[in-house]
């Protein structure tokens, strides 16, 4: 029984037996997959990669919509982006660029991707936004992009 010898039944057993035991008390992620294509999409991009610095939830002062405050930073790029929820559950984004500037923008999505371009005052929204795991990519001009690390809406 050394370690050098293959692996018998009872070995297997045991090992069935850790991989139940772990899946009970620390199942996968159920967007585990989703987060890695992100990953791997990211991994073939040249791109820069800005880091979350500020999150905030803050209650609308009308009705029963909920906003989300995100900034990310990076060397050349702050993006900030308010994220509202309706009580139907409909998301909109608007968001802010700085240093203000026409850009390309899209926001990739787990159902496809959307795009729009910010204007000269680095403004841009999408009117629609579905829940789950989202990633903003700003194209700064054809060999500069700037993308945000996924997030959850």
């Amino acid at each position: 029984m050394g370690e050098n010898e293959p692996m018998d039944d009872l070995d297997a057993a045991i090992l069935a037996g850790v991989r139940e035991y772990w899946t009970s008390v620390d199942p996968v992620p159920p967007d585990l997959v989703d987060r890695i294509r992100f990953a791997l999409d990211l991994a073939n991009m040249d791109a820069e990669v800005s880091r979350l610095t500020e999150m905030e939830k803050v209650a609308a002062a009308r009705g029963d919509e909920r906003s989300r405050v995100i900034t990310f930073d990076s060397e050349s790029l702050t993006i900030m982006i308010t994220v509202v929820s309706d009580a139907a559950g409909v998301r909109r984004m608007d968001g802010w660029l700085t240093p203000a500037a026409r850009h390309s923008i899209e926001l990739r999505t787990d159902e496809n991707n959307l795009n729009t371009e910010s204007d000269e005052s680095g403004r841009f929204a999408f009117g629609t936004v579905p829940a789950g795991l989202v990633q903003l990519v700003v194209r700064r001009d054809a060999t500069q992009t700037v993308t945000t690390p996924a997030f959850s809406l």
